[in-house]
């Protein structure tokens, strides 16, 4: 899976949330929020929960370009 680091970001920016915040938000390690704003995806489960800590669905995210299979 690929991911959209800026797109990630613009996201969390959207939401006024800190890297720090959206990690608890999702529960999951700061790290995974800064590697995921750097084009660095984690495992799948933990991109869906930071995904739907931005209050958007998986769906709305493959079609905003912030995740793409391959």
């Amino acid at each position: 899976m690929k991911v959209d680091g800026e797109a990630f970001k613009k996201a969390r920016l959207r939401m006024l949330l800190s890297p720090l915040n959206l990690a608890s938000t999702a529960g999951v390690s700061p790290n995974i929020i800064k590697n995921l704003e750097m084009g660095k995806p984690p495992r799948p489960d933990l991109i869906r929960k930071v995904i739907l800590a931005l209050d958007i669905t998986v769906e709305e995210a493959l079609e905003r370009g912030m995740i793409s299979h391959g």
